[in-house]
């Protein structure tokens, strides 16, 4: 096949991939955004493109949302645990650094998934290149800046994926195929082995509404100018919220919350970081 050529109850071993090939998902604590401005991002893959040359495992795609990550990774000679240790440190210490904050960063224990079948490894693909697409922030995934699907047509250009090592794995054809928007099906195959994004609850939406947008109630809120409408829909997506749930406190349509969210994409906000070490399980 391509791919193939502090509790006290004990956590169960994770499980060895005989391919290599895992679907890590890296979640920032509390549901906190691990990405603040575009700096972030790209020093994210510098660390990526580091811990790559020195464990000799190959990035066959990546894709960094706000507050999480998606890495299809093959590892070599050192587990996949120690690979993502290696990571989550050089990049949360460098954060903390940045942005003077202490505290855990990551949650405790990253997931990673094993990919053993071409079924499977064609699914994880669609679904980590198609997560900008499914959260609003682009309207096709080859445009979203912080993924490598758009490398399936171009050079990396220095970033770190390998695409060869891809294209060996995977027909052109078949790469061509998977590169259409992922449907609904797609989320069902990968996110009960993944686990779904966890839903904050109606009485913690509206409260990080008031924190986010400086209001109390959607009358107040559509009283505000674009811009500040726009800052603070943005906060709460970066916080996990759903956009029927952002639509119900803020008394806008959800189509309406789409359309200013996806303009807000590339903003930066230096503020609000809050972050802190590590926090690795392996």
């Amino acid at each position: 096949m391509w791919v193939g050529e502090r509790s006290i109850v004990p956590r169960r071993p994770r499980q060895r991939a005989e391919s290599g090939v895992y679907h890590v998902v890296l979640r920032g604590v509390n549901r906190d955004a691990v990405f603040l401005e575009d700096e972030d991002f790209e020093r994210f893959l510098s660390a990526l493109r580091a811990v790559r040359d020195a464990t000799g495992c190959r990035v066959l795609a990546y894709c960094l949302m706000t507050n999480h990550v998606h890495l299809v990774l093959r590892t070599t000679d050192e587990p996949v645990g120690l690979v993502l240790k290696r990571l989550g440190i050089r990049y949360a210490g460098w954060f903390n650094r940045k942005y003077g904050r202490v505290g855990h960063f990551f949650q405790d224990r990253f997931v990673s998934r094993p990919v053993e079948d071409d079924a499977y490894f064609l699914t994880v693909l669609r679904y980590v290149w198609n997560n900008p697409v499914k959260a609003g922030m682009c309207e096709r995934a080859e445009d979203y800046r912080w993924s490598s699907r758009r490398f399936l047509e171009q050079d990396a250009g220095g970033r770190p994926v390998d695409g060869e090592e891809l294209r060996r794995l995977v027909p052109a054809r078949v790469l061509a195929e998977i590169a259409d928007p992922a449907p609904e099906r797609i989320a069902s195959v990968v996110e009960p082995a993944i686990g779904r994004p966890l839903r904050h609850t109606d009485a913690e939406v509206v409260s990080l509404f008031r924190t986010a947008s400086g209001v109390g109630d959607p009358r107040e809120f559509r009283l505000l100018d674009p811009i500040r409408q726009r800052t603070a829909i943005s906060e709460l997506r970066t916080r996990s919220v759903s956009y029927d749930q952002i639509a119900r406190v803020t008394g806008l349509s959800a189509s309406t919350v789409k359309r200013r969210h996806a303009s807000s994409v590339g903003r930066t906000r230096p503020e609000d970081a809050g972050l802190g070490s590590t926090g690795w399980g392996g």
